[in-house]
């Protein structure tokens, strides 16, 4: 079981608007797996958000605290989101 709190060091949201949504679910299993390999899983909440209105730019993905906001994200791109911006810095 894992514990629900309100606050995380990471939160990575992910677009589930039109264009984005094709995508939402294999980006979001993509960052489970490597959080999870990673060993950094009690560290990260993933969040499905609303359309962000950057359909061009889809699927979008946003990092917090970093307020990175990342578009085009593919689902081979999430393992170096997470080394880049969640293992260098949790």
């Amino acid at each position: 079981m894992r514990e629900i709190r309100d606050t995380y060091p990471w939160v990575v949201m992910i677009c589930e608007g039109s264009k984005c949504s094709r995508h939402q679910k294999d980006l979001r299993k993509a960052f489970k797996r490597e959080c999870k390999d990673k060993n950094i899983w009690d560290d990260v909440e993933l969040v499905e958000i609303e359309c962000t209105g950057r359909c061009k730019q889809g699927p979008v993905v946003c990092i917090q605290p970093a307020n990175l906001w990342l578009g085009e994200v593919r689902e081979s791109d999430v393992p170096r989101i997470v080394d880049e911006m969640v293992v260098q810095n949790v």
